[in-house]
């Protein structure tokens, strides 16, 4: 990459920086406004429009650490291997999942972005997705995986339709695709992937820390009796450049 493109991405890094501050600001905001409403509401009142994601969320995560710590334990009676083999495939599968949600990611935003898509694997430990396009809408397809939770807003655009009586239990779901997807998000997040390193850093985990911010956001004002994740977008979008 050429001294010249790599100075405009640090300008880009920069402006990025400053709104991920203005994004984090508006995060507190939000937190602060379910935590500290103004009557008649109350903070326990807000809670409860989050308590069944939480106790999705926290289930994948028990889960997940129960299946990562037996697939690793070194109990050899029989019963103890037959639960480790048990546990090893699922916890191998999980990880399949996660590469494969990974390329999904790539795939879905250069669809998105109208790019050609000529090839897509996905490995227990790597994978490989072919797109042809702009350099431009390659940065959304390079970085996507790193930001943005796809099942938790296929879920969402959903939520809406779902019937009152039946969605705690959708809630639950959507609690374990927020889990899976930040999980994997901390885990691939890293400087040896070639779609973080291929541009400066700097620019790389501004972009990344923006869009998380702003995705964020959107999900926790979605649960808002009188939003949708449609709504909830353009109410971030409203917040954060007043219009």
């Amino acid at each position: 990459m050429s001294k010249s493109a790599n100075g405009i991405k640090y300008i880009f890094g920069t402006l990025l920086f400053l709104l991920a501050l203005l994004l984090a600001y508006e995060t507190f905001r939000i937190v602060k406004a379910v935590i500290f409403p103004t009557p008649p509401m109350t903070m326990w009142g807000n809670l409860e429009m989050y308590q069944w994601t939480a106790v999705g969320a926290l289930t994948y995560l028990v889960l997940r650490w129960l299946a990562k710590r037996n697939a690793r334990s070194r109990d050899i009676t029989f019963l103890g291997r037959l639960v480790r083999l048990r546990v090893s495939w699922f916890y191998k599968n999980l990880q399949w999942f996660e590469v494969f949600t990974h390329e999904l990611t790539h795939a879905v935003v250069s669809l998105l972005m109208l790019r050609k898509l000529s090839n897509f694997q996905a490995g227990e430990r790597s994978g490989v997705i072919h797109t042809s396009g702009g350099s431009i809408s390659g940065i959304f397809v390079s970085l996507a995986p790193y930001c943005l939770p796809i099942y938790s807003y296929f879920l969402l655009m959903l939520r809406p339709i779902i019937a009152t009586d039946g969605l705690w239990i959708y809630d639950i779901l959507l609690g374990v695709t927020l889990a899976f997807h930040f999980v994997y998000f901390s885990h691939d997040t890293r400087n040896y992937q070639t779609d973080i390193n291929q541009y400066p850093y700097f620019f790389s985990y501004s972009f990344i820390a923006t869009a998380l911010l702003f995705n964020i956001n959107s999900i926790l004002v979605s649960f808002w009796s009188s939003k949708n994740i449609f709504t909830a977008w353009w109410y971030c979008l409203k917040e954060l450049l007043p219009m």
